[in-house]
């Protein structure tokens, strides 16, 4: 069972990451990676990424994701299809790794993106000024 207020933590964290950087998460472009409950499985039910999802969008953000198991995802009023990661490097924010497929390309993620937000320890072992965890 996942902590209900384990998505309000995450988009705290978000705030906080966004704001080193004199950005709100209201206005930000954020890429999530991984929406599925767990790695490499489609299974949405669950998912601690929607509710993370569904708070960024209340709070201002615009959002996008990639997830290879899952290409299309309808929440309440959020109706997002999946980009790759070369497609979501250009103009995103903030990125925000929420499941922790296999096939992600984690250094890449380091490497592009000038925030990243670990929420499965994803990164172990990379210190980065721009990677904050949970």
């Amino acid at each position: 069972q996942v902590n209900s207020s384990m998505p309000a933590y995450v988009v705290e964290r978000i705030g906080e990451a966004l704001n080193t950087v004199k950005k709100s998460i209201n206005g930000s472009r954020i890429h999530i990676f991984g929406v599925a409950y767990k790695r490499d499985v489609s299974d949405m039910r669950e998912s601690p990424a929607l509710d993370v999802i569904e708070l960024l969008s209340r709070r201002g953000a615009t959002l996008s994701y990639t997830d290879p198991f899952v290409p299309r995802l309808e929440h309440g009023s959020i109706d997002l299809s999946a980009v790759s990661e070369d497609e979501a490097r250009t103009g995103i924010d903030c990125a925000v790794i929420c499941t922790n497929h296999q096939m992600f390309d984690y250094g890449g993620i380091v490497k592009h993106f000038p925030i990243v937000v670990d929420t499965r320890n994803a990164l172990k072992g990379v210190e980065a000024a721009h990677v904050f965890r949970l």
